[in-house]
């Protein structure tokens, strides 16, 4: 037992990116905890317990299912239960279904067990991923009840808030928000704190907000997630939270703020070697600085985050498009336009109307190299698109655009109905306070 509670505390310790200081806290020093992981210690009931509240767990989460577990290869099973999560997060979707089905057939799980509620969820995540909705939301219903029935309530609300994906998809932000509630609800059963979980429900709570165009209430959460980190010395999610709040910065039209949130940001990407989160920093920079009508340092960030990896590729070539429009060097744009893949999912929906915006950009450029006709076909397309999601300054854009195609074209009835059409979704952004 001292063996695999030394590992599976030095495992979840690393996946939340936390140091033996973070854990140990004021309550341990870090040589007993070094001893504890290296299994050369057993903790006492009353460190086992400070731990596990330190990592978001119950105690039990460490102890349960001693007897079931010593008959299964345990390590082989998180291993693949691991690279499953890996195959989902980078979506090769079928190829972590394959290994699940293989699992099913090869372990014998006590369907009772919290090793199968485990199983169970990472299979109804993958389904619903999937858009086998139903069939994935019924595995992951099967895991929280295998979880309650146990009291791992931290366990049961973090499943639980995989459905938010279907609603997600549809961007139904307001639905999420009700199953994330649910969540909580469940949470609350618990009488150990989870700090990391609040942390992260208060996170996707201010992503939630901000699809809704609450700005200022996703300012709120994400401030309460912050302040949380710090009292807790925990600092999970610290660089995405300090990168959401200079987007929101910026969104607001406050560029002190952006500059301070964005070095934060940076700092706590860095000190975590999170190079996806210091990918995506690279790439707000750039769309910041294409806002205060700076392209030649917009491109700077750009290829920093295009060199430093794929994560926001489409977002980059998008905003690296708008940054050589903006200088004029209308064919770079285009080349930089046909670099894009547009995703086969529906990521947020600030990055839906942002990718889908290039549509527009490359009928801006194909006007100015003279194929007016081929250029107003390809900013159609992009409004079919950003239509999806419904009125946005992002469509009220593209009508305006449109708008002067035709205008160039000396089609000034197509060119007054565009521009129309752009007027009227601008007083509706106006008066809904829409941001992007």
């Amino acid at each position: 037992m001292a063996q695999r509670l030394g590992e599976r505390i030095k495992t979840l310790r690393k996946d939340l990116n936390m140091t033996q200081t973070d854990l140990a806290g004021s309550e341990m020093t870090k040589s007993m905890l070094s001893q504890i992981e290296n299994n050369l210690a057993t903790p006492s009931m009353k460190n086992l317990q400070y731990l596990a509240s330190r990592l978001g767990k119950s105690a039990s989460y460490f102890l349960e299912d001693e007897a079931y577990v010593s008959s299964l290869p345990i390590e082989k099973i998180h291993e693949e239960l691991k690279e499953i999560s890996e195959l989902i997060s980078s979506r090769k979707l079928d190829e972590a279904l394959s290994i699940i089905e293989a699992m099913f057939l090869k372990y014998n799980f006590d369907k009772d067990s919290k090793l199968y509620a485990d199983f169970l969820s990472k299979h109804g995540e993958c389904l619903i991923e999937l858009n086998h909705s139903a069939e994935g939301g019924d595995k992951i219903t099967e895991a929280v009840n295998i979880y309650k029935s146990k009291y791992l309530f931290v366990d049961a609300s973090r499943t639980y808030t995989l459905l938010i994906s279907t609603p997600w998809n549809n961007f139904d932000y307001q639905k999420c928000m009700n199953i994330l509630e649910e969540a909580l609800g469940i949470y609350n059963n618990s009488i150990n704190k989870d700090y990391a979980f609040e942390i992260e429900t208060l996170y996707i709570r201010s992503i939630l907000y901000a699809g809704l165009d609450r700005i200022e209430d996703s300012l709120i959460s994400t401030n309460k997630a912050l302040s949380i980190s710090k009292q807790t010395n925990i600092y999970y999610k610290s660089d995405e939270l300090y990168k959401n709040l200079a987007i929101m910065s910026g969104l607001l039209g406050k560029p002190e703020h952006f500059d301070e949130n964005i070095d934060k940001a940076r700092q706590f990407a860095v000190f975590t070697d999170n190079n996806k989160v210091l990918t995506i920093i690279e790439g707000v920079c750039g769309l910041y600085y294409n806002k205060l009508g700076k392209p030649e340092q917009a491109i700077e960030y750009l290829d920093a985050a295009l060199g430093l990896s794929n994560e926001v590729a489409a977002f980059a070539h998008t905003e690296k498009a708008k940054s050589l429009y903006m200088l004029g060097k209308y064919q770079q744009a285009l080349e930089s336009i046909n670099l894009i893949k547009y995703p086969d999912y529906i990521p947020f929906k600030y990055d839906y109307l942002h990718i889908w915006s290039s549509k527009v950009y490359e009928g801006l450029c194909l006007s100015k190299t003279g194929k007016s006709k081929e250029a107003t076909e390809v900013i159609k397309a992009g409004i079919e698109m950003l239509e999806i999601v419904g009125e946005s300054k992002a469509l009220a854009f593209a009508y305006k655009s449109l708008s002067e195609v035709y205008s160039d074209m000396e089609d000034f009835e197509n060119a007054f109905a565009a521009l129309k059409r752009s007027n009227e979704i601008e007083e509706l952004a106006k008066d809904n306070k829409i941001y992007y």
